[in-house]
């Protein structure tokens, strides 16, 4: 398909990628989510952010996305900023504007659950939810380099990364990461939709930019804004005792 830029890395997915592609879309955020209910959040989370999304792509892909070319810094960066990157920064912006609007404080605020919600879990969830997401879509996407088969592929992939973003929010995120702000016609309808807009824009961000940087900029602003808007704490929900 020609509208979508090749992949950075020239990974090239086996049957092992498709199999562990869609037990990360399907059967992680299950498991997640029942694992949850018994040890609260901080084992479900170490499950998706150090084996699916680190382990497992650093493993598949050589890399993860985040080198630095040490030499070439403010190149490097600069080099991020293109037409895809400004579309998607500003759908950003206006998630945010949202945010700001139908922003609802919790009722039991605790500082320093909410220092370590924003300084800690924003950043870390940031710079890798994307990871397993985009191996995913990629792991199908790149499959097959040419022709209709690959066509096929890279809908099957798309189909698998939306159904992975869709139900990790649905059943691990929705049990205990309580930053919806309050219904606002008509900005709360808005949300969802603009939301998956920029997690489809990540695919051809990463693409485009050749690195997970931008993703993971982009990715901590609605963190960032969620937490210090709501006055989260995420330290309640880590462990579940008796």
């Amino acid at each position: 398909m020609t509208f979508l830029p090749d992949v950075p890395d020239n990974f090239q997915p086996t049957y092992l990628d498709l199999i562990l592609a869609a037990l990360a879309a399907i059967a992680m955020p299950v498991v997640a989510g029942l694992l949850f209910s018994v040890t609260g959040a901080l084992i479900p989370l170490l499950l998706y952010y150090g084996v699916f999304c680190w382990a497992i792509v650093r493993w598949r892909r050589g890399a993860v996305g985040y080198e630095i070319n040490r030499g070439q810094l403010r190149k490097q960066f600069a080099g991020y900023v293109s037409i895809v990157f400004v579309i998607v920064l500003s759908l950003q912006l206006v998630l945010s504007g949202i945010e700001l609007i139908t922003a609802q404080q919790v009722s039991d605020f605790n500082l320093l659950g909410f220092i370590v919600t924003l300084v800690v879990w924003a950043p870390i969830n940031a710079f890798s939810e994307q990871l397993i997401w985009v191996y995913t879509f990629d792991s199908y996407a790149e499959f097959f380099k040419e022709g209709p088969k690959r066509s096929g592929m890279i809908a099957l992939g798309g189909l698998l990364y939306v159904i992975l973003i869709g139900i990790i929010h649905a059943l691990f995120w929705g049990l205990f990461l309580t930053t919806e702000g309050q219904y606002v016609f008509p900005f709360s309808e808005l949300f969802i939709p603009i939301q998956m807009a920029i997690s489809i824009g990540y695919i051809f961000l990463y693409r485009k930019a050749k690195s997970m940087w931008p993703l993971a900029l982009i990715h901590v602003l609605i963190n960032i804004s969620a937490v210090l808007l709501s006055g989260y704490s995420i330290l309640p929900f880590l462990l579940v005792f008796g």
